[in-house]
């Protein structure tokens, strides 16, 4: 009997010492063996919390980065419009040499800016436009020319079990892939003519019949030949100032009266940077014409720059809408994984957390049961000594 009280005075002793650390710990399980199944549920939250904490943080990421590209994107976008202005300025008949110098010192400093942007980095010193090769400058310039040293990926942050997001896009789409005249030709003006016809407006009305081909247009007594690269003429007319002339799907506008041995070519555009746009316009600006003649050639020039300049500012402003979609993406993303987070919490905390009411009237009931049993003891072993001094 007197083994039979230890024993149950032992049980109850260990059961109020898992209780008040169960109290003390506010946790249900003390060890897997208190509850196998919930030890291992309470893993498996543990798990897919962890994984929301991971996804939160590349999250978190992935808006810093975007929202310092987005900035530089944004300035970017600002330069190029105000260097269409000063293009447009510098076009202007009026302009003198004077203010031609003051334009061109402008567009130097947009040039520098610009690239100051393409340089951008974030808060740790990566930069936004190097591609996966955060870590170097991707753009260099050495002399007038710039190069592009990053790669042409983008670094993929996971941001959901199946899901990843760039969190930067490589600076050879934003600024390198350009070409040269409209993006599907471009002409030039011969540094031989005499006349001012100059070329105001080039553009493709049918691009099923462009073929790619380079061509030249001349002008003889009044009228206009287009000739190809093996000199066979394809298109002939009486050139009128203002008249246009077309071949091939493509269509040309002039201005100006063009003397006889002027002549114009059209070649497939070829791969052109902004910084190389930007640089031939300073170029211009530094060099203004100084006869009618060269004034023709430098307004055809002029027109030329102005449509690359155009379409660099489009890339810049498409990259910098995706990367909006994409911040409106991580947006969603985290009020998402916010959402899951809670959810999972409240899950963990169903499986694993006390319920401290039940728990303070176990140890209660415990305690009273544990000084019942050690009084019952203390009496059995009085009642066992006086039979055994009788």
């Amino acid at each position: 009997m007197i083994e039979q009280s230890v024993r149950s005075m032992n049980a109850q002793q260990n059961n109020l010492a898992k209780i008040q650390s169960q109290i003390s710990s506010q946790q249900r399980m003390q060890t897997a063996a208190d509850d196998p199944a919930g030890w291992a549920r309470g893993m498996s939250l543990d798990q897919v919390l962890a994984g929301i904490t991971t996804y939160g943080s590349n999250i978190n990421t992935a808006q810093q980065r975007l929202g310092l590209e987005e900035n530089a994107l944004a300035d970017s976008g600002n330069i190029l419009q105000s260097v269409s202005a000063l293009a447009i300025q510098a076009t202007n008949g009026s302009q003198s040499p004077q203010s031609l110098q003051a334009i061109t010192a402008q567009l130097q400093q947009y040039y520098n800016q610009l690239l100051s942007d393409a340089n951008a980095q974030d808060g740790e010193g990566h930069y936004l436009f190097a591609g996966s090769s955060s870590i170097s400058a991707p753009f260099t310039q050495t002399g007038n020319s710039v190069t592009y040293n990053g790669d042409t990926s983008s670094r993929l942050l996971q941001i959901g079990p199946q899901r990843t997001i760039a969190d930067g896009d490589n600076g050879a789409s934003v600024y390198m892939n350009n070409s040269s005249g409209n993006g599907t030709f471009a002409t030039a003006v011969s540094t031989t003519n005499t006349g001012v016809a100059q070329l105001t407006n080039s553009q493709v009305k049918d691009a099923s019949l462009w073929d790619g081909g380079t061509y030249n247009v001349a002008f003889t007594g009044g009228n206009y030949s287009v000739t190809d690269s093996s000199n066979n003429v394809i298109a002939s007319g009486a050139y009128t100032d203002g008249g246009t002339v077309s071949f091939r799907g493509v269509q040309l506008t002039f201005s100006g009266a063009a003397a006889t041995g002027d002549s114009f070519t059209v070649s497939p555009s070829a791969p052109k940077d902004v910084f190389a746009s930007l640089r031939d316009l300073i170029s211009l600006t530094q060099n203004p014409p100084t006869s009618s003649a060269g004034r023709a050639q430098w307004q055809t020039q002029m027109q030329n720059l102005q449509s690359e300049i155009s379409r660099s500012f489009d890339a810049v402003t498409n990259t910098r809408s995706d990367v909006g979609a994409r911040m409106a993406s991580l947006d969603d993303a985290s009020n998402r994984l916010q959402d899951q987070s809670v959810a999972m919490k409240s899950l963990l905390s169903n499986v694993r957390d006390l319920d401290l009411a039940q728990a303070s009237t176990e140890l209660n009931l415990t305690t009273v049961s544990l000084q019942a049993l050690q009084l019952a003891y203390t009496k059995v072993q009085s009642l066992s000594l006086f039979q055994y001094l009788r």
